[in-house]
C-alpha cells in the first residue's frame, strides 16, 4: 500500500496535541478553589501508650499524659460494648488548639469552625486538637474513637469492606459515637426533641435517612439511646454490622425482628409519652420579653448576642443571607438591622469567624466592638468602628495562639479573654494601649465566659473547677460559676456551690453587681438563672419547653446591657434560634434549691429501661487518677508509617478480536506519611492496545508554607480516522485496483517531568510556579480493508511512516483568589480572580495569558454575577496555523454561537456574520447573569425540594475573538471590514440542573446578536456548572 499525505496527518496531530496542551484551563480542577494553608512548620514527636500512637507537639510531657490517658481511659469503655481488642497500635495526631488543626495535612479537604475532630477510614488515623474544655476534649476523643471502633470492624469481618459504609445511614454512625461518648442523659439533645414533637416535626428514620433537614448528631443520638435503653446496649453494634450488610430495614429484622416503620413507631411513641406531660404547663411556650431577631427579620440562626452597654445595639452572628454566617449589628429596641460587622463573603484575608462558642464585646462608650477571627493560622483579635462599619484594628496577641470569648473592661483600658496555650485554658488580661500580657490563672482546669462587674474589680467566668461538695475521688468534667477579685494580687478564685453536677456557663453581673445572671441545665432544660451574691439565694428567671442556647451546649447566649440592666438571650425555639430583649422587672422570680438537680427533661426515653445498662454505667465512673500508670507511656521515635492512603479504581474490562486484544481500565492510588507532610499519587491505566498503557507518579511536600512537588507521566493520546482511498492489491493473475476502507489510528505519546510549587497566603489567596519539559512522538497504524467491485477481497495491518518528535517546554506563574460561596449550581457570593502567564519554547515559541475576574453580588433570592475575561497568545507562533484558534463558541463561553447552531446564526445575520469572527488566537469574554434558585432548600429556594437542585438564570453574554493581524472596534458598521473584528452577543433564559453533585446540565434557550439586533433563538445544552 502506498502512504499518502503523512503532512496532513502530521497537522493533525500537532493540532490535537495544541488542544490538549493549551485547553481552556479551567478545565482543571485548580484553576479556582480554596486553600489550605499551612502557616507553620509543626514537629512532631511520637508517644507510644498500650493501644495508640500518639503524635503530637508538646513541650509539656504532663499534657501529652494527661490526653494519653484519655485516649486509653475511652478505649476500655467502648472495648465493653464493641468487645473489640486492638492487635496493633492506633494512630492519633494531636493538634495544639483548632487554627493549628484547621492547617491539617492528614486528611484532605477544608477544616471548618464546627469540625472538631476527623477519623480517616484507611488508615484508622484520629486527628483532633485540643479544645478549650476539659470536657469538650474528653466528648470528641469519645466521639472519635467510636469511629475507630467501626471502621475496624469493617475491615476485620471478612464480608465487610469500606465499601459496605454506603448502605450505613449518617444517623446510625454518628448516633453511635455520641450515644457511647454522651450517654443517655443529655440536655442538649433532649431539647431538640422536645422542639420536634412540639412543633410536629419528629422524623421517622426514612426522613432522616433522605434529608438532610434532621441533625444526625443529635437525632441519631436519640435513636441509638432508644435502642440501647429498649433492647439493650449489647445489640447496637450488632445492628451496625447488620446495616452495614444489608441496610438498616433488613438489620432490624434481623436484631429485633421489627420493621424499620415499627421501630420508627415505636421510638415516636416513646418520646412522645416522655416529654409529652412538660408540655402540660402552657408558661412554658412563652418566652419572656419582646422577640427582635427570627426568621421574620434575620435568619433562623440567630446566635451569640452581645448588647452594647447603653441598650441600643446588639451584635450578633447570623445566616441571614443564607451563605454564610455572618456578624451582624441591628437595632436592640426594633431588631431592625443596620448592616454587617464581619462577613466572610467581603473579606479574603480573613480565613473564619467562631460563631459556634464565641461572643465579641462592646467598648465602654459603644463605638467599638472586637470580635475573634482566624487568620494566618491563629485566633486574632478585630476591632471594629460600628458607626462606618469597618475594621480599623487586627491584634495578634504575643504567645496566645487561640483564644476566645474577650471581655472589655469598664475603664476601656483592656481585655480579658480565655486562651489555649500548650494544651490548657487559662484566663488572660491583654492591654490594649501597651500590648501587655497578664495571666491570670495557671493550672489544669478550664476557664470561658469572662466577664466583668461593673466598677471592674470582679470577674466572674466559669470554670470546671470543682465545688466544694464535689467528691475528692472523682474528676469534674462539669462547668461551674467562680469569680476571682482583680484587686487583690493574688487574685484569689472563689467557687460558687450552685447546682452541683449541671452545667452552669455565660455568668454575667447585674449592673447593681450585687448578682449574677447566668444559665444552667439543672432542672434538665435551659434556663436562665440569678443567683445573689449576698445570701447566696438563687432565683429561676425563666421556665421554658426548649431552652436558652446556640448551636452547642456552650455557646454564649445571654448579654446583659451594662447601663440599662436590659437582657439578651438566644432562645432555641422550631428548629431555629431567635433573640429576645427583656427588662429585669419582666422575668417571674422563682426561688429554687442551689443544690438540687432534676435530670429527668434531659433523659433520652424511654425513662424506664427494662435492660441493664452498659454505656451510661461505664460512663458514671470517671477516675480521678490516670488509668495507666507513667511507667507504660514511652517517647519513641518519630515513626513516619508512609503506606496506603487512597486507592480508587475505574474498572477493567478484556476485548478480544481478531486483530487482537485491548484492555480498558485504571487504578490510582494515594501514598502518604502518617501526618501527610509527604504525598506519592499514581496512575495507571490502559485503553485499547498495550501501546495505549499510560501512567504518572506525582509526590507533594506539604511540610512547609510552600507546597511543592514534581511528577513523571507517560500518556498516549488516540483517535481514529476512517477513509475510502484507491489502493493496489498483488494477487496471483498481477496487481488489481482495489478501494481500500482505511481505519487510521494515530497516537500521540507525550513523555512530561514537571515541577510544581504552591504558596498558599490565605484560604482564598496563594501564588502557583510551575516548569515541565515533555517529549512528544507519534505512532499511526492502518488497518485495510479491500473491496472490489462492491465485494470485500482481503484486509491487512500495517504500520506507516510517522513524523518525528520533539520536545515543548513550559514555565508558569499565577495569582489566583477565590472567595466564592457555590449554591445550587454555580457561585452565589463573593469573587474570584486568576493572573497567569506561561511561556512555551522549544517547538513552540509563544506566551500564554488569562487574566480573569468574577464577582458575585447576593441579594436575596438573587445573585448578580459578573465576569471578564482574557485569554490570548502572544508571541513567535501564536498565529501559526497548526494551532487550533480559540473559539468563541465553547462550553461556557458566548452562549449560541456552538458548532450546532452556526448555520441558524449565519442564515439570522445575513451577510453581517461570517464564521470566522467566532476565531482567533485572543479572546475576550464579558458576562452578566441574574441568578435564582429555582428548586432546593426551603430557605433558598422558590420551591422547596430535599433532593432536586435546579438554578434559573437570564444571561448576557459578550465575546469578541482575533488575532495579532485583526483589531477590535466598537464601531458597528466597521464591523465587518476586513482586519476589524466586533463583539458578538447572546442574551436569554438558562436552567441549571444539579444531578446530585455527579453533574451540572443547563439546557439554555440563546438569542444570538451582532450589528442587526436580536431575530431568533436557538436551543443549546451544557454539561459545566455556572460559572
Amino acid at each position: 500500500m502506498e502512504a499518502m499525505g503523512l503532512t496532513k496527518y502530521y497537522r493533525l496531530l500537532i493540532s490535537f496535541l495544541i488542544i490538549t496542551v493549551l485547553a481552556p484551563i479551567e478545565s482543571s480542577g485548580q484553576y479556582f478553589g480554596r486553600n489550605r494553608p499551612s502557616y507553620q512548620r509543626f514537629e512532631f514527636q511520637m508517644h507510644q501508650t498500650p493501644h495508640f500512637d500518639i503524635y503530637h507537639y508538646f513541650q509539656d510531657d504532663s499534657v501529652v499524659t494527661a490526653v494519653a490517658n484519655t485516649y486509653e481511659k475511652w478505649y476500655l469503655r467502648h472495648q465493653k460494648v464493641f468487645r473489640d481488642t486492638f492487635e496493633t497500635r492506633n494512630p492519633i495526631i494531636v493538634y495544639a488548639n483548632h487554627p493549628d488543626f484547621q492547617q491539617t495535612t492528614a486528611v484532605g479537604g477544608m477544616i471548618g469552625i464546627g469540625t472538631l475532630g476527623v477519623t480517616e477510614a484507611l488508615k484508622n488515623r484520629v486527628v483532633a486538637p485540643i479544645l478549650e474544655t476539659n470536657a469538650a476534649t474528653d466528648h470528641v476523643i469519645g466521639h472519635e474513637l467510636v469511629h475507630v471502633f467501626q471502621f475496624r470492624s469493617m475491615f476485620l469481618n471478612d464480608s465487610l469492606s469500606l465499601n459496605s459504609l454506603r448502605n450505613l445511614p449518617l444517623w446510625l454512625v454518628e448516633g453511635m459515637a455520641e450515644y457511647f461518648s454522651i450517654g443517655s442523659v443529655d440536655p442538649h439533645t433532649a431539647m431538640i426533641m422536645r422542639d420536634a414533637i412540639h412543633q410536629d416535626k419528629f422524623p421517622d428514620l426514612r426522613d432522616m435517612t433522605r434529608s438532610y433537614e434532621f441533625n444526625p448528631y443529635r437525632f441519631g443520638h436519640a435513636f441509638v439511646a432508644f435502642f440501647g435503653r429498649t433492647w439493650g446496649d449489647s445489640l447496637i453494634v450488632p445492628l451496625f454490622s447488620e446495616t452495614s450488610k444489608f441496610g438498616y430495614e433488613r438489620a432490624f429484622e434481623r436484631i429485633v425482628g421489627l420493621s424499620a416503620g415499627t421501630v420508627s413507631t415505636l421510638w415516636k411513641t416513646a418520646t412522645e409519652n416522655h416529654f409529652a406531660p412538660l408540655l402540660d404547663d402552657t408558661t412554658r411556650h412563652v418566652a419572656v420579653g419582646q422577640q427582635i431577631l427570627s426568621r421574620d427579620n434575620s435568619g433562623s440562626m440567630n446566635l451569640s448576642p452581645s448588647v452594647s452597654p447603653d441598650g441600643t445595639l446588639v451584635a450578633f452572628f447570623s445566616e441571614r443571607d443564607l451563605i454564610s454566617i455572618d456578624l451582624f449589628l441591628a437595632d436592640a429596641k426594633t431588631g431592625n438591622i443596620l448592616g454587617k460587622l464581619a462577613s466572610a463573603t467581603r473579606s479574603g484575608d480573613i480565613d473564619g469567624y467562631n460563631f459556634f462558642e464565641s461572643m465579641g464585646t462592646w467598648s465602654p462608650d459603644g463605638t467599638k466592638f472586637i470580635h475573634v477571627a482566624v487568620k494566618r493560622g491563629r485566633n486574632y483579635l478585630v476591632k471594629v468602628d460600628v458607626n462606618r462599619p469597618r475594621r480599623t484594628r487586627e491584634i495578634r496577641v504575643p504567645g496566645i495562639p487561640s483564644m476566645n470569648n474577650p471581655s472589655w473592661s469598664p475603664d476601656g483600658s483592656y481585655l480579658v479573654f480565655n486562651g489555649l496555650v500548650e494544651g490548657r485554658t487559662n484566663l488572660y488580661k491583654f492591654n490594649l494601649e501597651t500590648s501587655e500580657v497578664t495571666q491570670l490563672t495557671n493550672d489544669r482546669y478550664s476557664y470561658i465566659h469572662a466577664s466583668f462587674s461593673p466598677d471592674g474589680r470582679w470577674l466572674t467566668f466559669a470554670t470546671d473547677r470543682p465545688q466544694s461538695t464535689h467528691p475528692e475521688d472523682k474528676l469534674n468534667l462539669k462547668m461551674n460559676l467562680a469569680v476571682m477579685d482583680l484587686s487583690d494580687p493574688d487574685r484569689p478564685i472563689t467557687v460558687l456551690d450552685v447546682f452541683p453536677g449541671a452545667e452552669n456557663i455565660n455568668p454575667v453581673f447585674t449592673p447593681q453587681q450585687d448578682a449574677i445572671y447566668f444559665l444552667s441545665n439543672s432542672d434538665g432544660f435551659r434556663n436562665l438563672f440569678l443567683y445573689e451574691l449576698e445570701t447566696g439565694d438563687v432565683y429561676r428567671l425563666t421556665d421554658l419547653y426548649t431552652g436558652i442556647s446556640g448551636i452547642t451546649h456552650m455557646t454564649p447566649s445571654i448579654s446583659v446591657a451594662r447601663e440599662t440592666g436590659e437582657v439578651l438571650y438566644s432562645h432555641f425555639q422550631k428548629g431555629g434560634y431567635s433573640v429576645y430583649r427583656a427588662n429585669p422587672d419582666e422575668f417571674d422570680r422563682v426561688k429554687v434549691d442551689p443544690m438540687q438537680l432534676d435530670m429527668h427533661a434531659a433523659t433520652l426515653p424511654p425513662y424506664e429501661r427494662p435492660v441493664p445498662a452498659i454505656v451510661d454505667a461505664s460512663l458514671a465512673v470517671e477516675p480521678l487518677e490516670p488509668i495507666l500508670p507513667p511507667d507504660v507511656f514511652e517517647e519513641k521515635p518519630f515513626d513516619g508509617r508512609f503506606g496506603l492512603t487512597f486507592i480508587g479504581s475505574s474498572g477493567v474490562g478484556v476485548a478480544t478480536n481478531r486483530f487482537g486484544t485491548g484492555m480498558a481500565g485504571g487504578v490510582s492510588m494515594m501514598f502518604s506519611d502518617i501526618i501527610g507532610d509527604n504525598q506519592l499519587f499514581t496512575t495507571l491505566a490502559v485503553n485499547g492496545e498495550i501501546y495505549d498503557f499510560g501512567g504518572m507518579v506525582g509526590y507533594l511536600n506539604q511540610k512547609s508554607r510552600i507546597n511543592w512537588g514534581g511528577s513523571v507521566s507517560h500518556i498516549p493520546y488516540t483517535f481514529n480516522t476512517l477513509r475510502f482511498i484507491r489502493d493496489t492489491l498483488m494477487t496471483e493473475q498481477g496487481p488489481i485496483g482495489v478501494d481500500n476502507l482505511q481505519l487510521l489510528t494515530q497516537r500521540t505519546f507525550e513523555d512530561q517531568l514537571g515541577l510544581f510549587a504552591s504558596f498558599p497566603i490565605s484560604t482564598t489567596r496563594r501564588i502557583e510556579a510551575g516548569a515541565s519539559i515533555a517529549w512528544y512522538y507519534f505512532r499511526i497504524d492502518a488497518i485495510n480493508n479491500y473491496y472490489y467491485q462492491g465485494f470485500r477481497v482481503g484486509e491487512d495491518r500495517e504500520r506507516l511512516d510517522a513524523p518525528d518528535g520533539f520536545n515543548l517546554q513550559r514555565v508558569n506563574l499565577a495569582y489566583v483568589g477565590d472567595n466564592s460561596f457555590f449554591g445550587m449550581a454555580s457561585p452565589m457570593a463573593g469573587f474570584r480572580y486568576r493572573l497567569s502567564g506561561e511561556r512555551m519554547f522549544g517547538e513552540i515559541n509563544m506566551y500564554n495569558v488569562v487574566a480573569d475576574y468574577r464577582h458575585y453580588l447576593r441579594r436575596h433570592p438573587f445573585t448578580f454575577a459578573f465576569r471578564g475575561i482574557h485569554y490570548g497568545r502572544y508571541g513567535k507562533n501564536a498565529d501559526n496555523s497548526l494551532f487550533y484558534p480559540l473559539y468563541l463558541g465553547y462550553p461556557g463561553f458566548v452562549r449560541g454561537y456552538d458548532y450546532t447552531t452556526l448555520r441558524q446564526i449565519e442564515q439570522t445575520f445575513d451577510d453581517a456574520f461570517t464564521f470566522e469572527q467566532l476565531l482567533g488566537s485572543r479572546v475576550m469574554l464579558g458576562g452578566l447573569e441574574i441568578r435564582v434558585p429555582f428548586t432546593g432548600p426551603e430557605q433558598l429556594a422558590l420551591i422547596s425540594s430535599g433532593f432536586f437542585f435546579t438554578e434559573l438564570a437570564w444571561f448576557l453574554d459578550a465575546g469578541v475573538a482575533w488575532t495579532g493581524d485583526t483589531r477590535i472596534t466598537l464601531d458597528p458598521s466597521k464591523g465587518m471590514e476586513p482586519g476589524r473584528r466586533f463583539p458578538l452577543f447572546s442574551t436569554g433564559p438558562s436552567l441549571r440542573i444539579n444531578l446530585f453533585g455527579a453533574l451540572i446540565l443547563e439546557p439554555y434557550f440563546a438569542f444570538p446578536f451582532h450589528t442587526k439586533g436580536i431575530k431568533e433563538g436557538v436551543w443549546g445544552l451544557n454539561f459545566l456548572p455556572g460559572w
